[in-house]
């Protein structure tokens, strides 16, 4: 499986003097073509970072980002174009990511002026195409982003990523914002257009829970730097750092039994753990 998206080295600092802040320490990963990678950690590991450093929107002090052979800091014009139109993001509120100005068909179709020699006809057919692969009908075109739902409106953000035929979608922390059970409809979209589209997928999130049911292999960030990388079933079926195994350990159990053995671990391995939520 080749690497269609290779960050290597990336160091972000914020800030100057006593003040500086490093946020990205050395990075590299990579993104294989066809796959589905979890990139996760509390608030503040360097996630966010990371994505805004990989789509130029972040320029990182050392450490270069390529994709499918083209230095994203080093992008030609022509080159510009077509990185745009073949990486798309979902960004994670989909109240502030949608121009309320804008009707829907307006949204889902403005990545398309970065593609040339498309005819007024063929942009409608492609922004109808895009609606209808995310659930949504042709002739809701005309309305605005305040007559949907949160979940409609995340529908509408991955339609207008999906309207180029991207080969790479980043999603950063995507249903966050959104009702457990309005998450779980977009997971399963996201799922579903990721195997019928052939789609690379870079997906961020905090909740371990979401990656594991989307995501094929795991990258565990902490302070801006990798800390366990690995297949999905190894991370979460036999995890090797500790940071990585206290992440687990906070996943909320649905099964009562599971939550009490995992509370009697945590009394064995720290008496005093209990004693302070009890304080």
């Amino acid at each position: 499986m080749s690497a269609l998206l290779s960050v290597e080295g990336l160091v972000k600092r914020f800030g100057t003097g006593r003040g500086e802040r490093t946020v990205l320490d050395g990075l590299g990963f990579d993104v294989h073509e066809g796959e589905s990678l979890g990139l996760v950690g509390e608030s503040g590991s360097g996630k966010s970072t990371t994505i805004r450093c990989v789509v130029g929107l972040e320029r990182p002090q050392a450490g270069s980002v390529v994709y499918d052979g083209l230095d994203v800091r080093r992008l030609t014009f022509a080159q510009e174009r077509r990185f745009r139109s073949e990486v798309q993001m979902v960004f994670q509120d989909p109240y502030s990511s949608l121009d309320p100005r804008m009707d829907v068909g307006t949204i889902v179709g403005e990545p398309l002026s970065l593609q040339r020699g498309i005819s007024a006809a063929q942009r409608r057919d492609r922004i109808v195409e895009a609606l209808e692969q995310v659930g949504l009908d042709a002739q809701q075109m005309r309305r605005h982003p305040r007559s949907f739902s949160g979940g409609q409106r995340q529908r509408i953000a991955i339609a207008r990523a999906l309207v180029t035929r991207p080969r790479l979608l980043i999603c950063d922390e995507p249903v966050s914002a959104l009702d457990v059970s309005v998450q779980a409809q977009v997971l399963n979209l996201l799922k579903d257009m990721q195997r019928q589209l052939s789609l690379t997928l870079l997906f961020i999130a905090h909740d371990l829970a979401v990656v594991r049911y989307l995501c094929d292999r795991v990258i565990v960030l902490r302070d801006g730097a990798i800390v366990e990388e690995g297949r999905r079933e190894q991370i979460y079926g036999a995890p090797q750092h500790p940071y990585t195994r206290e992440l687990l350990e906070a996943v909320p159990r649905a099964d009562p039994r599971a939550e009490r053995e995992r509370r009697a671990r945590r009394r064995a391995a720290d008496p005093t753990t209990e004693e302070g939520n009890r304080a």
